[in-house]
């Protein structure tokens, strides 16, 4: 068996197989074959040690150069560029961006609209002004609630008047401190604001707050009604009273603009 190993070896050498691993003679000795490069030197020639190929380190993770000789870039495991980047784009932004930006929301400050109606005119304009200015609604209600025959509705409001009656109201007053601008609206009687307005005024804390009458009438407008409210609470700051029979001529625009928004 070992004279056979013997020559398999010597004529496998001799016939010089292609793909096979051929025995390696010193560089520069009589032996060498003429026309074949010495093993180890055919490994400096190729640009790196028998574990190398085509200049290239075949051991996972270790790679020293490029084929063209130039060092591999380093990677260090971070990407390139500043926080919040991907391949020097701003991941903030679109387009080319990976995250949607985040605006913060543009906040005006905290609107109450709260509203006496006894015929729902004056409830149609209040819940405009609620949805343009995205503020509360709170609708004042007596615990006496006024006759549904006009004439019976005026008459007991103008006694309140000569009376300076502060009708009761039902449920729970809103908390004033919640919100920087209150909106109050109401009709016209007897050339101001209804006697149930005052209660609702004197019931709030105001003080420091801006107050915004708005109002309807059947021809009468405003009249005294923001001077009358502006003795109610003297520590606000109150405003002109907007006549809101043309409130379904006026844009949004128009409404932020009276609130100040």
């Amino acid at each position: 068996m070992a004279q056979g190993k013997r020559f398999y070896k010597k004529n496998n050498r001799q016939a010089g197989a292609p793909g096979e691993n051929q025995e390696a003679t010193v560089a520069g000795s009589d032996n060498t074959p003429k026309g074949k490069i010495p093993a180890e030197s055919s490994d400096k020639t190729a640009g790196g040690n028998p574990n190398q190929k085509d200049g290239r380190n075949q051991k996972a993770g270790n790679f020293k150069k490029r084929p063209g000789g130039k060092p591999f870039r380093k990677f260090n495991g971070k990407p390139e560029g500043k926080p919040g980047e991907r391949n020097g784009e701003n991941r903030g932004k679109r387009p080319g961006g990976w995250m949607r930006e985040r605006q913060k929301p543009k906040t005006s400050g905290k609107v109450l609209v709260a509203y006496f109606s006894w015929s729902g005119v004056t409830e149609k304009a209040a819940q405009r002004i609620a949805s343009v200015v995205k503020g509360n609604s709170y609708r004042i209600l007596p615990v006496n609630a006024y006759p549904s025959i006009y004439a019976l509705c005026v008459a007991k409001g103008g006694m309140e008047k000569a009376s300076g009656a502060r009708p009761d109201i039902k449920g729970t007053i809103p908390d004033s401190s919640r919100y920087d601008k209150i909106a109050v609206g109401f009709p016209i009687w007897w050339f101001s604001c209804p006697m149930i307005i005052h209660s609702f005024l004197e019931k709030m804390k105001l003080a420091g707050k801006t107050v915004y009458p708005f109002c309807t009438s059947k021809t009468s407008g405003p009249k005294s009604s923001s001077s009358d409210i502006q003795k109610r609470i003297p520590d606000a700051a109150v405003k002109e009273c907007l006549d809101a029979n043309k409130i379904d001529s006026m844009t949004d625009e128009d409404i932020k603009k009276w609130l100040e928004i």
